[in-house]
């Protein structure tokens, strides 16, 4: 028994369920010749004729019956592993994209993994808002996401991975007199323009972000959205606070530049999903990430 293939037991038993090789084809998914090719390198193992082929078909003999009735509870486990590999086949991979951020500068690393073997996994990729992502995670209907992470989820049940981890910059537009003047720039020079942020920010930040700045901006404005800040960034009158991996900031028409090291405040694209989250192909990704091992 230990020298037949699990191919030739699922072939045999169509095989005795078929009057023909070519039925037994069909009901295996496969070519005549196969089934042909595999019965004979299956009596050879067995070391007895198993058919007796004829032209109005192939007919077991009663080795063929006897071995039949031996492989019975091996056909039970084969149907396991067949039924198995069907659910795992229909299961797939949620992972879920805060939208704000330019991945493919962000993460590169993670879509090079993804892409090595995202046809097993089953990906299924959308983004959303922050909190959506994050909502989704929670609720299952994501099993990964990526999210900004000024501030780390509390709850209990998510495991978070920070993936990529930076200071925000000041970026103003290239049609800003700051883009003309002579480098490097002074933390007065960005003091006399006014700061145009997001209330996304500001509720997560608490102003700390403004806060830790080394100078003071003329004012500050706050708008609903990146789409706002950019709009504004046009005129060339505001300069803005923006992570170096936000969409925004690998705009052409913008100009990003570092703070000294004494703003020491960072902020980072985090990987999270539920600790309790049983989907294999989460733990196989995961696994590849090297990042299975980190949970508790």
């Amino acid at each position: 028994m230990n020298d037949i293939s699990f191919q030739q037991i699922l072939y045999f038993r169509a095989a005795m369920r078929s009057t023909s090789f070519s039925a037994a084809a069909k009901l295996a998914y496969t070519t005549q010749s196969t089934i042909s090719k595999e019965m004979r390198a299956l009596e050879r193992v067995v070391g007895e004729p198993l058919f007796i082929r004829g032209k109005r078909g192939s007919f077991p003999t009663q080795r063929a019956v006897e071995l039949d009735m031996e492989l019975t509870g091996i056909y039970d486990t084969v149907d396991r592993l067949l039924t198995g590999s069907e659910a795992l086949g229909k299961e797939e991979l949620g992972i879920g994209f805060c939208q704000s951020i330019d991945f493919l500068s962000a993460i590169p690393h993670f879509f090079e993994t993804l892409r090595e073997f995202e046809e097993e996994l089953n990906v299924r990729l959308v983004c959303r808002e922050n909190s959506e992502v994050l909502s989704g995670v929670l609720d299952g209907s994501l099993d990964l996401g990526f999210i900004l992470s000024d501030s780390n989820p509390v709850n209990p049940n998510i495991k978070l991975h920070t993936a990529v981890s930076a200071a925000p910059r000041v970026y103003f537009s290239r049609n800003c007199p700051l883009a003309r003047a002579d480098k490097p720039l002074s933390p007065e020079a960005f003091s006399r323009y006014p700061l145009i942020t997001t209330k996304y920010l500001i509720e997560q930040n608490g102003y700390r972000m403004v806060n830790l700045l080394p100078f003071t901006p003329a004012w500050i404005k706050i708008v609903d959205s990146y789409d706002d800040v950019l709009l504004h960034l046009a005129t060339g009158r505001y300069i803005t606070l923006l992570r170096p991996y936000v969409n925004l900031a690998n705009n052409v028409n913008v100009v990003g530049y570092e703070l000294p090291a004494s703003y020491s405040l960072k902020q980072g694209v985090s990987m999270i999903w539920r600790k309790d989250n049983k989907n294999s192909r989460l733990k196989a990704l995961l696994n590849k990430l090297r990042l299975y091992d980190k949970q508790p």
